[in-house]
């Protein structure tokens, strides 16, 4: 690794709060990911990215928990303008 490299990876992992390790394991882990996209143009590698899966942190989090006389539709009306009140 460069000197670049080195003190672009500190930096970000002091910027993001994440170690440089776990950081290198996700540049690589995308690099394998999209290796063979390399192949295409451009402009259309981002139509055959393979979509990334949810981390387990994701599938953690707590589901949005509703007071008994309010439902999904009554707060999207409510975002659009589209209730009564």
């Amino acid at each position: 690794m460069s000197d670049v490299q080195a003190e672009g990876l500190r930096a970000l992992a002091q910027e993001t709060g994440r170690s440089q390790q776990d950081l290198i394991r996700e540049a690589l882990s995308e690099y394998v990911r999209t290796y063979r996209l390399r192949g295409f143009p451009p402009e259309v590698r981002h139509l055959l990215t393979p979509g990334r899966r949810a981390s387990p942190q994701a599938h953690a989090r707590p589901l949005l928990v509703l007071p008994d006389d309010r439902t999904s539709d009554d707060i999207l009306a409510e975002e659009r303008g589209l209730s009564d009140s």
